[in-house]
């Protein structure tokens, strides 16, 4: 009797501490919800894992601080937790997106296709995991997944902004402007962005519907005044776009543009190109050295330059320049072209002649413009 009656104590406490327990269990999740909601997740996480302390079958208090470490930017912590709830709970379409996103974070890319493909496969119009999906394949350069990808989040969800854009920004990266114009309008309906506009000024850029460009661009300027990008949208318009190039208009633009964004390669050589237009040579040199110093690989900003110190007579620093242009894009003609008229000034014919031969493959005309000042030289 009185081993009876033990067992029933035994039996009772067990069960009075497992009530406990889980009404902690609750109440630390409850906590972290509170705390969640409020954007304090440093916070959140703690709770959320003192809940699934307490009650290890609690998958939503794992779901939740995966979630809660993805957005600290903890993405190892956020694959444990998100593995234990999808342990308790295979069928879990959202913690699969969530852990889908976090390795996409970790650049971990077959596995983030695996769990989100998975989500998809439980919840078929999970827009959010086809948007991940499409971020995946995006950086896996595979540009045609990723629209597949963005266009079906687009479909469940026509409020994603993001997926429009990206698909606009896509569509520009491959040529397509018409389509990206699309895209980038339904992206400006669903919000005004200086992103959303900046791109659609450069796809109407590119197509030579130059007051459509100009309105874009100004549009983004509207919602951010210091805006480099669309300065310098700008000023490409006006100097790539128009015949004679309005040089005073671009220049002013991409002044802004460098004002606003002192770090932009492409202004700095659209300001060199301008002031190259108007003979301000040496104004022009310091800004194309800028350039290079910010890119070393902008062959156009060589030629630019190498002209400049052609135009300047310094004619050493222009070889040396010009031959750099080269070395970065093999087909540079107007770099062997300005390299000749150097070695004419020079009096070295035999080394114009050279950059002649060079030249008649990729550009007959400019080759034979050379040919006749190195005839007329002798």
């Amino acid at each position: 009797m009185y081993l009876k009656n033990l067992l029933i104590i035994a039996v009772a406490v067990l069960f009075v501490n497992t009530a406990i327990s889980q009404t902690t269990a609750i109440e630390w999740y409850n906590k972290g919800q509170t705390l969640f909601d409020a954007g304090k997740y440093n916070e959140a996480v703690k709770a959320y894992e003192k809940a699934a302390s307490l009650d290890p079958k609690n998958r939503e208090a794992f779901f939740k601080a995966g979630w809660c470490y993805n957005d600290l930017g903890n993405y190892d912590r956020a694959v444990i937790n998100l593995k234990k709830a999808i342990a308790l709970k295979s069928e879990y379409h959202q913690a699969y997106q969530e852990l889908g996103f976090a390795y996409k974070k970790l650049q971990k890319y077959q596995d983030a296709l695996d769990a989100l493909n998975t989500a998809i496969r439980y919840k078929s119009d999970f827009a959010l995991a086809y948007k991940q999906l499409g971020d995946v394949y995006d950086k896996m350069n595979m540009p045609d997944k990723a629209v597949e990808a963005y266009s079906k989040a687009y479909e469940f969800n026509k409020e994603d902004m993001d997926a429009c854009y990206n698909i606009g920004y896509i569509s520009n990266g491959k040529g397509n402007y018409e389509t990206a114009i699309g895209w980038l309008q339904k992206a400006i309906k669903i919000k005004e962005t200086k992103n959303n506009y900046n791109e659609l000024g450069f796809a109407y850029y590119k197509l030579k519907k130059n007051e459509e460009a100009l309105e874009a661009y100004r549009n983004s300027i509207r919602i951010e005044p210091q805006n480099g990008t669309a300065y310098k949208g700008i000023g490409d318009v006006y100097r790539k776009n128009y015949s004679p190039a309005k040089t005073d208009e671009a220049g002013s633009s991409y002044k802004k543009a460098i004002e606003y964004n002192p770090n932009s390669s492409g202004s700095y050589y659209g300001l060199g190109w301008c002031y190259n237009e108007k003979a301000k040579y040496t104004e022009a040199i310091p800004l194309l050295r800028k350039s290079i110093e910010l890119d070393k690989t902008f062959a156009a900003a060589y030629t630019e330059l190498g002209y400049a110190w052609y135009m300047t007579e310094k004619y050493t620093d222009g070889l040396v320049t010009l031959k750099q242009g080269i070395e970065q894009d093999n087909k540079n003609a107007l770099c062997r072209y300005y390299s000749g008229l150097i070695y004419l000034k020079l009096k070295q014919p035999e080394n114009a002649t050279a950059m002649y031969n060079e030249l008649q493959p990729l550009d007959p005309k400019l080759a034979d413009k050379l040919l006749v000042k190195i005839n007329a030289s002798k």
